[in-house]
């Protein structure tokens, strides 16, 4: 993976006792995969990745964000397996696996990691989910959310993403997403720099 995969700040508490051997004690969020602009912050934008994983559209979108002035955070939601990726035949079930409860957790975490270590305001911070996670995008209580080739979602009681909603973009998977996507951040999220005389 390109990029710096760094973990929320979170409190590990872990007992080393032989009972609590092979299991998981505390839920903790997921890894960070974070990618930060060249020069001055515009935003930030929480990149979910869909049922395939953190894979290289996601990473180019990632990528793409940051060179425009966003930061990104992608909550890595596979780290359990080792952060896989899966191809088509596996991908549905693998994604359809995670607790929603637990796809929740990590949205938390990395909006944490955003606010309380980035300092990142939430009204400069959307939300852009791949696939069935652009529903999961619903989840994060931003103004801004955009989803990148929707697919149902295979979680009961996950918040259905509403492109007619205000502040909401649909975009189908491809190459050019991520530059429909900036041009959409761009115009939502004027440019936080005063303009010189």
């Amino acid at each position: 993976m390109g990029g710096t995969i760094e973990a929320a700040e979170v409190h590990h508490h872990h007992g080393h006792g032989p009972a609590n051997r092979r299991r998981r004690v505390v839920r903790t969020s997921a890894p960070l995969l974070v990618r930060h602009p060249p020069g001055r912050v515009r935003g930030a934008v929480l990149v979910l990745h869909g049922a395939a994983g953190l894979d290289e559209p996601v990473e180019n979108c990632c990528r793409t964000l940051a060179s425009c002035g966003y930061v990104t955070v992608a909550p890595l939601f596979y780290y359990e397996t080792g952060g896989h990726t899966f191809g088509p035949d596996q991908a549905d079930a693998a994604f359809a696996a995670l607790a929603l409860s637990d796809l929740e957790a990590d949205i938390a975490g990395a909006l944490d990691y955003l606010g309380a270590r980035l300092r990142m305001p939430r009204h400069r911070v959307a939300a852009a989910g791949f696939g069935s996670a652009a529903h999961l995008a619903e989840l994060a209580s931003v103004d801004l959310a955009a989803a990148l080739g929707p697919e149902p979602p295979p979680w009961p009681g996950t918040p259905e993403f509403d492109p007619h909603a205000p502040d909401r973009l649909v975009l189908p998977a491809g190459p050019s997403a991520a530059d429909d996507l900036v041009r959409f951040l761009d115009a939502e999220l004027p440019d936080p720099t005063p303009s010189g005389p």
